[in-house]
């Protein structure tokens, strides 16, 4: 089946395409190109009107097209995404609790301490004596 064939529908990037047909372009160094002539609804917000423009095979196939009438046309400006319904949205996971409470923030002596128990705690498991018996 002939993928530029009129009559084809088809989705690229978002945004339903219906082919219309071809048109044969000479370029200016009498080479031969086939440009495709296309038809869309118009993806700025608020605008419903069918489009037609043209195209070659090759930008075509990239899905380098147009998304917007002559009105909307704003080249190098993204067209709007269409946000996701949030009834098809995933659920946001829910928040994780702490089970244990947060107690009362640490004196510097106690934060000290625990440092030291730690560090005494290393050194044991790496089979040296701890700092605080030598």
């Amino acid at each position: 089946m002939n993928p530029f064939a009129p009559g084809r529908r088809f989705r690229s990037r978002g945004q339903n395409y219906r082919i219309l047909g071809t048109k044969d372009h000479w370029t200016r160094d009498d080479r031969y190109v086939e440009m495709i002539r296309y038809e869309s609804i118009c993806a700025h917000p608020g605008c419903d009107r069918v489009f037609m423009a043209i195209t070659t095979k090759t930008r075509l196939r990239r899905g380098q097209l147009n998304k917007r009438c002559d009105r909307h046309h704003a080249p190098g400006v993204p067209a709007p995404v269409k946000k996701v319904k949030p009834a098809t949205a995933k659920k946001a996971r829910p928040k994780k609790r702490r089970l244990v409470p947060p107690g009362p923030p640490m004196t510097p002596e106690t934060r000290e301490r625990a440092r030291l128990v730690w560090k005494a705690e290393l050194a044991v498991k790496r089979g040296e004596q701890p700092s605080y018996l030598d």
